[in-house]
């Protein structure tokens, strides 16, 4: 297993941490849980709930390119579309474009901290509703209303959360494992 040496400016403290790479085990079982509050959260109908699921995406999109890209995508974007019950291809053109996006940023976006991220998190998320939004438009006629943008912001408030919930497996600190 490769590990990695690197200085973490992420966590306020400033401390020596060594990355890991994530076991497959922890990817899926992420996109699981996500794709679970995904439904949990569609039978609440508020508009302003993030989607976790996209959050997952763009995580290990950014951070794991070679194993999570737009083949993941579509595929959670076509759970997405069943689960809705809209048309099927929407979620997943969103989702795709989505991953894109993001993996035309990872190498970008870890140099900067999690509120940094956030603030390009922030037009990935609205670019993706935005997808969605003209095809609704395209084959329903049916306008959701600016609070369903909410949305957006509240994914990309609570990106930092999400960033080191997900990352904790893979960081170790120095002081408790030698190199």
């Amino acid at each position: 297993m490769k590990q990695y040496k690197t200085l973490d400016m992420n966590d306020g403290r400033g401390g020596e941490h060594i990355q890991t790479h994530a076991r497959p085990l922890w990817i899926i079982s992420t996109f699981l849980i996500s794709y679970l509050l995904n439904l949990a959260s569609s039978t609440a109908n508020v508009l302003w709930l993030p989607d976790p699921l996209a959050l997952t995406l763009i995580y290990w999109t950014i951070h794991h390119p070679r194993h999570v890209g737009m083949t993941i995508a579509f595929i959670c974007g076509l759970l997405m579309d069943v689960q809705n019950g809209s048309v099927l291809g929407q979620q997943a053109l969103a989702y795709v474009i989505l991953s894109y996006s993001a993996y035309s940023l990872h190498r970008r976006l870890p140099w900067f901290g999690l509120a940094g991220q956030a603030l390009h998190i922030l037009p990935l998320l609205l670019v993706s509703q935005l997808v969605v939004l003209m095809i609704r438009l395209w084959f329903d006629g049916l306008w959701p209303g600016f609070p369903w943008f909410l949305q957006s912001f509240t994914g990309a408030l609570l990106w930092p959360a999400a960033s080191l919930i997900l990352s904790l497996p893979e960081r170790r600190s120095l002081g408790r494992e030698s190199v």
